[in-house]
């Protein structure tokens, strides 16, 4: 026989699947894409390198700015208002590695912002069209944008290996003076 705790408890469970499985964006339709474009703040093509933040987080590999400021070789797109593992919103919108989108974005201040609610889509030869004439392309690739985008990437494996490596150091060095210690007996 159930308790009345653990009754309640599934309840809420199954209350809270239910309404995450149903969320939608809480967005009015949204103007036609060239007002859009026009009142867009920033606008860039670009190919999603990664994915973070069960997938609201895009680390993009920048080809063309259409409008707003010079961009880096790669930038991060936050496509929710929220962070975390059980955490979402209303207007999540999430990104596929090896995607080529048109990021039409509010702001052109970093942390990037995009959401459901605005014209961000994949990019097609259609989408083509409606580049400027003055498109440029984004600052040149660093060093330093390569060691980010690989430490941002593997950065768990990196602790991982650290710690793997730390552990056996110390065992070593225990090992090594526990050794010591009968030698000298």
């Amino acid at each position: 026989m159930m308790t009345k705790s653990l009754l309640m408890t599934l309840l809420a469970v199954g209350a809270f699947v239910a309404n995450s499985a149903g969320v939608e964006a809480s967005c009015a339709g949204p103007p036609s894409l060239p007002a859009q474009l026009a009142t867009a703040q920033l606008v860039f093509v670009g190919t999603v390198a990664f994915t973070s933040d069960n997938d609201r987080v895009a680390r993009v590999r920048v080809e063309s700015v259409w409008k707003g400021p010079n961009l880096a070789a790669y930038v991060d797109v936050h496509g929710s208002p929220v962070s975390g593992p059980f955490s979402l919103s209303s207007v999540d919108r999430t990104y596929r590695a090896g995607e080529r989108d048109l990021f039409v974005l509010f702001s052109d201040r970093s942390p990037f912002q995009d959401n459901n609610c605005s014209a961000t889509q994949i990019y097609t030869t259609e989408l083509a069209r409606f580049a400027p004439v003055d498109a440029r392309p984004p600052a040149p690739l660093t060093a330093g944008d390569q060691v980010q985008n690989w430490i941002s990437q593997y950065w768990l494996q990196i602790v991982i290996a650290v710690l793997i490596v730390t552990a056996a150091a110390i065992l070593g060095l225990r090992g090594l003076a526990m050794s010591g210690k009968t030698r000298r007996r």
